[in-house]
């Protein structure tokens, strides 16, 4: 295993009674971009308060870079970069003001990183432009910088594209993959874009409930997110009363849109597709396909709520 940067054991948090988090078990290694995902709630910005000291843990432990001491954590959050909530900036200043008074009131030394992060996050040609006339991608790179002003070991970002145009998230995933293959960033992202997610991100934490309901990495996940048949039909309700009577297949799903999704047989499509047209149905679309990563997170969650 590589160097842990985090480490939590039962980690539990407590607001007026209400479980925030619940026993969350977590390791984060060095090197790697983490997917924090869940719905609004679940509990991805109450465990990224946590781990930040914006806020206290109610009980458990808590490691970060081996140090378990309330002194040491303290000391060692220098280490970590973040962004929350999006960024803190002064719109009449400009990006080099906005980094300057960060820096001055972290207390921290060395100005020449100002040149070196603003140059990083690709807004050297916007020294002098007041960020009130900034977009709000070029806003999110500016929180960004400032998240990168210490030169921490991990970087975490709460809902870096929010907001965002196509291009604006382009831009900043693009950023996140450079500060992790080129300057060997640890990344946690929380996010609800989880197509974003998966073409960025390493490793997989899904919180659900204030809990910690499944840890994968990408090959996990992808050998998770099942291949299938997709067929669509005039008459679903039709369609999948033959599947199951005359085809004998008992795992399969129709989703929101009327999309019915085979999971077994899947090397007989053609004696799919002939049972069902010999039986009336008019198909318009049959194919195979490889779930996303959202439809594993909502089978998942589904799952979840009916336990």
């Amino acid at each position: 295993m590589k160097n842990l940067i985090i480490e939590t054991v039962g980690l539990n948090k407590t607001k007026k009674n209400i479980a925030l988090l619940k026993d969350i078990n977590l390791k984060i290694e060095e090197g790697k971009i983490y997917a924090l995902i869940g719905r609004n709630g679940a509990g991805k910005t109450s465990l990224i308060r946590v781990l930040t000291g914006l806020s206290f843990k109610t009980s458990g432990e808590i490691k970060i870079f081996n140090k378990s001491s309330l002194k040491d954590i303290e000391s060692e959050r220098s280490k970590i970069g973040c962004l929350i909530e999006g960024p803190t900036v002064f719109d009449n200043m400009t990006a080099y003001e906005n980094l300057e008074t960060e820096r001055i009131c972290r207390g921290l030394p060395d100005s020449d990183s100002i040149d070196e992060v603003i140059k990083l996050v690709g807004l050297e040609d916007n020294l002098n432009k007041k960020v009130k006339n900034f977009s709000l991608g070029m806003k999110q790179r500016l929180g960004i910088a400032m998240a990168l002003l210490s030169n921490p070991r991990l970087v975490i970002l709460d809902e870096p594209t929010n907001g965002l145009d196509p291009m604006g998230i382009v831009e900043i995933r693009n950023l996140l993959k450079k500060l992790n293959e080129e300057y060997n960033k640890t990344i946690i992202i929380s996010s609800h874009l989880l197509s974003e997610l998966y073409q960025v991100a390493t490793y997989y934490i899904i919180i659900n409930d204030g809990e910690i309901i499944e840890s994968l990495t990408l090959d996990e996940l992808n050998k998770k997110c099942k291949k299938h048949i997709a067929i669509k039909v005039k008459d679903t309700g039709l369609a999948a009363t033959i599947i199951e009577s005359k085809l004998n297949i008992k795992n399969f799903v129709v989703d929101e849109d009327g999309l019915i999704k085979i999971y077994d047989k899947l090397e007989k499509i053609e004696d799919i597709s002939k049972e069902l047209t010999s039986s009336g149905i008019i198909i318009t679309k049959i194919d195979t396909r490889v779930d996303s990563l959202e439809e594993y997170f909502i089978k998942l969650i589904g799952e979840k709520r009916n336990d």
